[in-house]
């Protein structure tokens, strides 16, 4: 296994790999072709952008991030998702995927990011701090399935 690792835009192909890293270190069983639809999307939306980390051709990360335009502030980018394959935690492939994210928002006139963690993830809010983010307020996420 390579320590070296390349970030690039998503492409179709990274779907299954991106599968497994959702279901492995988020917990998210989501459907693998509901899926590979999404990330479709993403890459024909200008407003939006999956990052992949690569090594050895196998995608071990991943950054997702979305315009966050309200009336009442600054545009910025919401990162919807960071996630990085269990194996490969620890090489700094976060933080890369992490700056990366900033560079495309920063590129595309975001005043910022934005992002919501689960308050049982002490671990991720430990990273986030670490790489210059501020706790901002608590909130409760609340939903409608239909």
């Amino acid at each position: 296994m390579s320590n070296t690792f390349t970030i690039r835009r998503v492409k179709l192909s990274d779907a299954d790999d991106i599968y497994h890293i959702n279901k492995t270190s988020l917990g998210y069983d989501y459907d693998l072709n509901k899926q590979r639809n999404k990330i479709q999307k993403v890459i024909q939306d200008d407003s939006q952008v999956i990052f992949v980390a690569e090594i050895d051709n196998k995608a071990v990360g991943y950054i997702h991030l979305l315009n966050y335009d309200v009336i009442y502030a600054d545009n910025y980018k919401n990162c919807l998702g960071l996630a990085v394959d269990n194996n490969y935690k620890r090489m700094g492939i976060g933080s890369a995927l992490l700056s990366k994210g900033e560079l495309w928002a920063k590129e595309n006139g975001a005043a910022g990011i934005r992002l919501c963690s689960g308050i049982e993830r002490e671990s991720a809010h430990k990273f986030y701090l670490a790489n210059g983010y501020v706790e901002n307020k608590i909130q409760k996420n609340l939903r409608k399935i239909f």
